[in-house]
């Protein structure tokens, strides 16, 4: 028993400052890896939330016509037909090739369909007038010149004399 409660010590206290370097290095690690990864996370979910937005915006702004979906219909069942009824005569295939009609469906129209009432017609009736003689008034307020009257070139003739 050569090694005395000192030396004991101070080898117990010298092992839980290294045991507490080493904790405090691996918390660091840590903290710095969830750092890193929390990043990534979020840089992924943010790719996602894009690119998701980016998929319904093309397919609410490229969406087919209804002419377009009725030729894909069709056409999905003309390749269900047997082939015996696939050799169709050449006025029939020039009439699937015109462009459909279009066709306006409206439903609950209520609205719509009641007549103005007679302030509604008068306004719409008036309304264009007084805003064709304002901005003809605004207009021609802009396009007189600042000079005066008397060093204007050309003859003019007051009203009010």
């Amino acid at each position: 028993m050569g090694n005395s409660a000192d030396q004991i010590d101070r080898q117990i206290r010298e092992t839980r400052e290294q045991i507490d370097e080493n904790l405090g290095v691996l918390q660091q690690r840590a903290a710095s890896s969830a750092a890193r990864y929390g990043k990534i996370a979020a840089v992924a979910v943010a790719v996602a939330a894009v690119a998701t937005a980016g998929v319904l915006i093309y397919r609410r702004v490229y969406r087919p016509t209804r002419s377009e979906q009725l030729r894909r219909l069709l056409v999905e069942a003309l390749k269900d037909l047997p082939d015996s009824l696939k050799e169709l005569p050449d006025e029939v295939v020039t009439k699937l090739k015109k462009p459909l009609p279009s066709i306006k469906v409206v439903v609950n129209a209520d609205d719509e369909a009641s007549e103005p009432g007679m302030l509604q017609s008068i306004a719409r009736r008036v309304a264009p007038a007084m805003a064709r003689t304002a901005s003809s008034a605004v207009i021609e307020r802009f396009s007189r010149s600042s000079e005066p009257e008397d060093a204007r070139v050309g003859s003019t003739v007051r009203a009010y004399d």
